[in-house]
């Protein structure tokens, strides 16, 4: 079908220069396949540039990275995916993790803001002031 299109294309441009120039068979000719010729690569170039434009969808957990979190929706960076900017897309953070499988126990945070949170965490004892709470609940 697209051949077909760039072949009326063709004949559309060898028409129009025909009608204002004397041209003889062997110079139709050989215009049309330079005209065909020149579309079919204009069309290539078009079809090779529309490829490179696609950015590789990133998947799931390869979403997380070392120092950014990229948000799947919207393509945009961050060092945290918060509640407040997936309601934009109209979901939670459980919703969000389930569209694209990512494990429900993973943050949405980058690796490293988590590192920092988990030192800061241990430097304070936090960990064991949980499980002394929750012994004195029972």
């Amino acid at each position: 079908m697209v051949e077909k299109n760039l072949l009326e294309m063709t004949v559309e441009i060898l028409r129009a220069q025909a009608s204002h120039a004397q041209m003889s068979a062997e110079e139709m000719t050989e215009a049309l396949r330079k005209i065909y010729k020149s579309l079919r690569w204009i069309q290539a170039q078009e079809e090779k540039a529309a490829r490179t434009e696609e950015p590789s969808p990133v998947l799931g957990v390869d979403s997380i990275k070392r120092s950014k979190v990229i948000c799947l929706e919207c393509g945009k960076e961050f060092r945290q995916l918060s509640a407040k900017h997936l309601r934009i897309h109209g979901l939670t953070p459980k919703e969000y993790k389930q569209k694209h499988s990512i494990p429900m126990r993973q943050s949405l945070s980058s690796k490293t803001l988590s590192a920092k949170r988990r030192k800061i965490a241990k430097e304070k004892g936090l960990g064991e002031k949980l499980a002394q709470a929750k012994k004195k609940k029972r």
